[in-house]
Order: C-alpha cells, then structure tokens, then sequence
C-alpha cells in the first residue's frame, strides 16, 4: 500500500511510527511549513522518543502541502480541524479515484466534510486516544498510547481492515466499530472537559483533578449528555463524568492540544468540540449555558493572539 499522512504533528508523527513498525516503508507525510520539510529532509525522517525513555527512528519522505507526489491508495488527514479546509486541493490531487481517506479530527464537522468531497464509502473515522507532544520538526514525545478506534457511516472501505492489521501490528490497538458516532460522542466528553479547561488555565490535565476543575466538568458534561441523548446517543453522566475523571488522572502531566496551542498562540477546534454542543441543543430549542461560555473565553484568549 501507498500512504500519506497529511499533517506531520504530534499525531501524524506518532502514527507515523506506528505504520513504519506495522511493515510500511513507503510513507510520505505533507507539512503546512518548509521549515518542518527542510529539517526532516536534513535527517532523513523523524524521532520519536517513547514514555519509557528509548528512542525510535521513523524513516519518511516529507513534502510541503503544495507539493502533490502521485496518488495513493490511503491518505490520513492529521491536521487541525480548523487547518482542514486548507488541505482540500491536496487532497483531490492525491486522490486515486479509490483512495480511502482517513479523517483523524477532533469533535465533530471534519469527517463530515470529508464525506462531502469523497462520499461516505471513500471516507472513514478514526477516534484517536493516544497522547503526543511534538517538540521539534523531527521529534516527538509519545505521551501514552491508548487505541484508534476507526468506522464509517456507510460500508467498510476494502483496505480498512488491513489498515486496522498494520497498526495493531505496530503496536497501537485498533479496531472497526459499527457505530463510529457513539465512539465519537464518547471522545467528545473528554475534549469538551480537557481541553478547553487546560487551555484556559495552561495547566496540564491534572487541574481538572481540582475542586474547581471538576464542578466545571460535571456542569460541561451534563449538557453534553443532553445534546447527545436529544440525538439518539444514549451516554449516563455519572459514568461518562467518572470516565473523564479517569483519563485526567492518568494523563495528570499531559498538556492537552488545546492548551499546547493557546500556550503557542495558535486558534483552536473549540468550535468543533464545545460549540459543536451549543450548536446541538440549540437546533432542539435547548439553551447552553456552561459550553456557550466555554467557547466565547476561548475565542476571548484567541482574540489577545491578534493585539
């Protein structure tokens, strides 16, 4: 097979290690900046340093977003959500006719934007739970490698499933679900409590574990369970709410995406995370109240990037 990996950051590298160890030796991987395609080229790929300490070398071939190398027969989008309009000419100039794309997004809006440009047989989902941190253009700190948990909302693309044996093979756990969206609902609540609450205090994901931290959480949860009940998703908040406790606990010292880009002065996906939850409750004639304020501080904070 010949994969791309649009997006070369903390998750886009990581999964690039994991497709390398999984057997793939042809992997090309699109940056948005020269200065990332120039500093892998000087090193021939990327290093990933690993929780306990060792280091791996992942052999690549980086290109900037510009440049289209052929076509392939799967692409992983691994930007922003908010950067993936801007790689909408790339993507149809790698595009095969039959390549299955791979949208890796946080919240909800980039698959679904995919499917538009592809139709739903030709796009699927990954919910992505795993922790990275890129330091550099060429390394990146792996931070706790949890699953990806892939699904389509029409069929199953004929090289889904062998995708799904090459990263199990390079050690992250993988799977296909029938219901992606549920998956998706669930990561959801992890990202409407971590991210934005950690971006506003830049503060690892510990502070959630505070007293403040998690009455904001229970109050942030709780309307995200009505808007996902009010949609045909049956999430219980008192589960949901430990869950969430449980991943903060375990990724104490983690700085969520969020807080890495509020912290590097860059816009965030609360749109697609938090205001995804406003926008549900009000199509049902439902008010937010928690979440509305969530994403006004958030964009507040992306305001000051511009002063």
């Amino acid at each position: 097979m010949k994969i791309a990996i649009i997006g070369g950051g903390s998750i886009g590298g990581l999964l690039a290690y994991f497709l390398y160890r999984g057997g793939i030796r042809d992997l090309d991987v699109y940056y948005r900046s020269w200065r990332s395609v120039e500093t892998i080229r000087e090193h021939n790929g990327i290093t990933i340093v690993l929780s306990n300490g060792r280091e791996a070398f992942v052999p690549i071939k980086a290109y900037h977003h510009t440049e289209a190398y052929g076509v392939y027969d799967i692409v992983f989008n691994a930007v922003k959500a908010v950067d993936l309009e801007n790689t909408e000419k790339l993507m149809k100039s790698i595009d095969s006719g039959d390549t299955l794309f791979i949208s890796l997004q946080n919240g909800f809006g980039s698959y679904e934007y995919m499917e538009n440009l592809f139709t739903p047989y030709r796009v699927a989902c990954g919910v992505v739970r795993i922790g990275a941190q890129r330091i550099k253009p060429n390394m990146i700190l792996e931070k706790g490698i949890g699953s990806i948990i892939f699904g389509q909302h029409l069929g199953i693309h004929k090289l889904l499933p062998e995708i799904v044996r090459v990263l199990s093979k390079g050690g992250c756990p993988a799977w296909i679900t029938s219901n992606i969206d549920f998956e998706r609902w669930l990561k959801l609540g992890m990202n409407a409590v971590i991210n934005p609450l950690t971006a506003i205090a830049r503060s690892p994901n510990k502070i959630i574990l505070s007293r403040w931290g998690k009455r904001l959480a229970w109050t942030i949860l709780k309307e995200l369970v009505e808007a996902a009940n009010l949609e045909g998703y049956n999430l219980v908040l008192d589960r949901l709410y430990r869950h969430v406790m449980r991943v903060a606990m375990v990724t104490k010292e983690n700085y969520s995406s969020m807080a890495q880009d509020i912290i590097a002065g860059r816009k965030t996906e609360i749109d697609y995370i938090n205001g995804y939850i406003v926008r549900i409750l009000e199509k049902h004639g439902r008010e937010s109240i928690i979440n509305k304020l969530i994403v006004d501080i958030i964009h507040l904070i992306e305001e000051s990037f511009r002063e």
